[in-house]
C-alpha cells in the first residue's frame, strides 16, 4: 500500500464510523415495500447524463400545481413521503423519485453529490413541467433541492426543506452525529450515570475530531476516489451519497438563493442538528424557519398531522414577516462573574464574561465581548466596536448567527471557537496569542478589499489570523459604515 493509501484509508475508516449514524438514520425499509396512495403510478426514465434508469412516481390532481418531493437516505427512498401524499394529491400533481443509488433506481459506481442529484432533478422537472414548480427535500434531499434551487432559479416557484442535511462543517456535522445524549430520558435514579456516561464518550469523541481536524482535503480526495468507492462503499448508496454530502460546501450558495424558502426542523433532530435551520434561517434573507418540539428526524412520519399542515400552508400563504425582537436602549455593561446559565439579551455596551459556565447571549446588540476560562453560546448576535470586537482567553465559544463590525474582529489566547452563519466586517482579523481551535461554517470575512470564505477547520498558530485563514478568496468588497 503506497504511504498515501496509509493516511487516506484510515482516515476514510474514521469518517465512515462517523457516517454511520447518518446513513442508517432514515427508516429502514420494510420486508414488502409500502404501496404508495390509490392514483400514483410508477414507470423508468433513463436519465441521459449518466444512462441509468431512475424510478418515478406520479399521482395527484391533473393539472393542478407540480410539487416535486426529494427524499432522504435510506432505502425507502421516495416511499418516505407516504404519510403526507393523501393530503397533497387533493390539491396539488405529486412528482417523486428515487434517487439513483436508493429504491429502484440504478446503483451508479461513480462519486454521488448533491451537485449531480440537482443537475438529475432539472432534467426531471423539464421533463415533466412547463413552468416554475413547488420543491420539497427531505434531509439529503434537502440539500439537494438547496443547491438545486441556487443552479436552476427558474425551475422553483417556492422551496421547502424539511431538516435538511449537511451544511455546516464536515467535522461540525460529523462531531454531531457522534455525540452521545445526555440521559435527559432516562429514568430519574439512572439519569446521573447516563450523564456522567455521556460527558465522557463526548469527550474522547471531541478529541477525536481535533486529531482529524483540517483533514476535509483527505476526505474530499477519498470521496472521488475510485479505489476507495470500489474497495469500500462501492454497493453503499447511504454511504456514497452521505459522502459527497459532508465533502460539499455550502457557503457559496446559501447566500445567493433568490427564490423564498419555508423549512422545518424536528427539534430532537440526532441527525441534522436545529442548528443547521437557525443558520440557513439567518444567511438567507427570503426564509423562514418552524420547529416542532420534541420531534426527530422525520417529521412526516413522528409528526404527520402537523407536517401536512405546515406544508399545505407553506406551499399556499405568505413568508412570515417576524424577525427578532428590537434590542431596545442599551443597558450598560454587564459582568459575570464565576456564575452559571446566565442569560443576555437586548443591547449591552459591554459584556464581560470571567469563570462562567453555559452562557447563553441571544437576540442582542454588543459593543464588546470578552470571555475569559467560560462557555458562551451566542444566537443572533451583532458586536459593532470600535476597538477589538472580541476578547477571548481559555474559552469555548459557540456562535451561530454571528455578525462583527470592528476594526479588528478577534484576539484569542487558547480558545476553541465554534462558529456557523457569520460575517465578519474588518480590515484585521486580530490576533493569537497562544494557538487555538476554530470551527468555522458558512462564514465570510471582508477586510475592505476582498471578501473571504471561512468554511474550514484551524488550528491557528501564535501571529496574525488574517494570513491563516484567508485562503478562499470570493471576489472584491467593501466594508460596512459602523
Amino acid at each position: 500500500m503506497s504511504s498515501m493509501n496509509r493516511i487516506l484509508f484510515p482516515c476514510l475508516a474514521l469518517f465512515l464510523a462517523l457516517l454511520a449514524p447518518l446513513a442508517g438514520a432514515e427508516t429502514l425499509p420494510p420486508p414488502v415495500p409500502a404501496p404508495f396512495p390509490p392514483g400514483f403510478t410508477e414507470s423508468q426514465l433513463t436519465d441521459p447524463a449518466s444512462g441509468m434508469a431512475v424510478q418515478l412516481v406520479k399521482g395527484g390532481k391533473p393539472g393542478a400545481p407540480l410539487v416535486v418531493l426529494i427524499h432522504g437516505l435510506g432505502q425507502q427512498a421516495s416511499r418516505d413521503w407516504i404519510p403526507v401524499l393523501p393530503a397533497l394529491a387533493g390539491q396539488y400533481q405529486v412528482l417523486m423519485f428515487d434517487l439513483p443509488g436508493f429504491g429502484r433506481s440504478e446503483r451508479p459506481d461513480v462519486a454521488l453529490s448533491p451537485r449531480k442529484y440537482a443537475d438529475l432533478v432539472a432534467w426531471l422537472i423539464q421533463h415533466n413541467a412547463n413552468e416554475p414548480v413547488f420543491v420539497v427535500g427531505h434531509s439529503l434531499g434537502g440539500a439537494i433541492a438547496l443547491r438545486h434551487s441556487h443552479d436552476y432559479p427558474a425551475q422553483v416557484k417556492r422551496l421547502l426543506l424539511i431538516d435538511a442535511a449537511g451544511m455546516l462543517q464536515t467535522t461540525v456535522f460529523a462531531r454531531h452525529l457522534s455525540t452521545v445524549p445526555d440521559g435527559e430520558g432516562a429514568p430519574t435514579m439512572l439519569r446521573g450515570v447516563f450523564a456522567e456516561g455521556s460527558r465522557i464518550l463526548n469527550h474522547f469523541s471531541r478529541q477525536l475530531q481535533d486529531l482529524t481536524a483540517g483533514k476535509a482535503g483527505m476526505l474530499a480526495a477519498l470521496a472521488g476516489s475510485d479505489q476507495a468507492r470500489s474497495l469500500l462503499y462501492k454497493d453503499s448508496g447511504n454511504i456514497n451519497a452521505a459522502l459527497g454530502l459532508v465533502n460539499e460546501d455550502f457557503s457559496p450558495v446559501v447566500r445567493q438563493v433568490k427564490v423564498p424558502v419555508w423549512m422545518l426542523w424536528g427539534g430532537r433532530d440526532p441527525v441534522a442538528p436545529v442548528r443547521t435551520g437557525l443558520a440557513l434561517d439567518w444567511l438567507m434573507p427570503l426564509a423562514e424557519l418552524d420547529i416542532l418540539p420534541g420531534v426527530g428526524h422525520v417529521p412526516m412520519a413522528e409528526a404527520t398531522d402537523e407536517t401536512v399542515k405546515w406544508m399545505l400552508s407553506s406551499l399556499q400563504g405568505p413568508l412570515s414577516q417576524e424577525g427578532p425582537p428590537a434590542p431596545g436602549a442599551s443597558q450598560g455593561d454587564a459582568i459575570c462573574d464565576e456564575r452559571k446559565d446566565m442569560v443576555y439579551r437586548g443591547h449591552w455596551r459591554s459584556i464581560r464574561l470571567k469563570h462562567c459556565a453555559r452562557v447563553r447571549i441571544e437576540d442582542a446588540i454588543i459593543g464588546q465581548l470578552v470571555v475569559e476560562r467560560s462557555t458562551v453560546d451566542l444566537v443572533n448576535v451583532e458586536i459593532i466596536a470600535s476597538g477589538t470586537a472580541l476578547e477571548a482567553t481559555n474559552s469555548t465559544i459557540a456562535a451561530t448567527g454571528l455578525r462583527i463590525t470592528a476594526p479588528r474582529a478577534w484576539n484569542l489566547n487558547n480558545s476553541r471557537l465554534d462558529l456557523a452563519a457569520f460575517q465578519l466586517q474588518s480590515p484585521d482579523l486580530g490576533q493569537d496569542r497562544n494557538g487555538s481551535f476554530l470551527f468555522l461554517s458558512l462564514g465570510h470575512w471582508c477586510d475592505g478589499a476582498d471578501e473571504w470564505r471561512l468554511h474550514d477547520v484551524y488550528r491557528t498558530r501564535k501571529g496574525s489570523l488574517g494570513p491563516q485563514l484567508g485562503k478562499t478568496r470570493e471576489g472584491g468588497c467593501t466594508l460596512a459604515s459602523r
